[in-house]
């Protein structure tokens, strides 16, 4: 929170409410109210009361037992997306890549220990990345997360791997705190990022910092492909100079 902000002018509601509409995912889909009051530490009565206010809203629907929500919720996205002036600038630069790398790219901000993903182009391929604008993935396991905390100093990556508690995706994953670590040490600095089969098995990212004209850190620029497109050797000698060039346009822009 904004220490500026002072407790008394928030409206807690508004928080639970936000609170509420993040509470679904991949693992609940669905939610009765006695289960989302276990899960965000609610009241029954209260979580109903939310739960049916976003349902008279629009952004939920029931059965009378179980709660989703609705492509409603899509609109707060679409919100960022067009008020924002970060992936309008950026989205363009990322079709381009992809048109000239013919691999999917994307971009990328560390929030906490997730790597959330911005802005996708994708590559018309066989292989799909399951990355599209949204998507959150423990920063762990992508490039552009750990590249993105290679940026924190010694003592506060030490606390975010701890608090990340690294768990095996696949049978490649990094979950060795101490390996982990070097791994991110190395991405710091190359001043790039590879990773293989970490999150999903026979893909691979690359992933360049992206600076704004002040040079402050703004995220990372990646390329998703498949392992066996090519050796890691030569995607870093083909990709790396293309992701840097990008980064290095987008800067001045930014």
């Amino acid at each position: 929170m904004n220490d500026e902000i002072k407790p008394s002018d928030l409206v807690d509601g508004l928080r639970k409410g936000l609170e509420v509409i993040l509470a679904f995912d991949d693992a609940s889909p669905q939610m009765t109210q006695s289960e989302l009051a276990l899960r965000i530490d609610l009241s029954r009565a209260a979580a109903r009361r939310y739960l049916l206010t976003l349902t008279a809203l629009g952004y939920m629907a029931s059965d009378g037992k179980n709660f989703w929500l609705t492509p409603k919720v899509m609109q707060l996205g679409r919100s960022f997306t067009a008020s924002s002036r970060l992936p309008r600038t950026i989205q363009p630069e990322l079709q381009a890549l992809t048109e000239r790398c013919g691999e999917s790219t994307n971009f990328a901000v560390l929030e906490d220990t997730e790597a959330v993903y911005v802005c996708c182009a994708n590559a018309n391929r066989l292989l799909s990345t399951g990355i599209e604008p949204g998507t959150r993935l423990p920063a762990y396991t992508s490039t552009a997360g750990r590249l993105l905390a290679s940026f924190l100093d010694d003592h506060a990556l030490d606390r975010w791997i701890k608090k990340s508690a690294p768990r095996a995706h696949t049978t490649f994953t990094v979950t060795e705190p101490a390996t982990l670590k070097r791994e991110i040490m190395r991405m710091r600095k190359q001043a790039y990022g590879i990773t293989e089969s970490q999150f999903e098995p026979g893909l691979r990212g690359i992933s360049v910092p992206l600076r704004d004209s002040a040079n402050n850190l703004v995220g990372a620029l990646s390329v998703s492909m498949a392992v066996s497109a090519m050796t890691a050797s030569s995607a870093i000698k083909k990709l790396v100079p293309l992701l840097n060039e990008t980064a290095a346009r987008l800067a001045q822009k930014l």
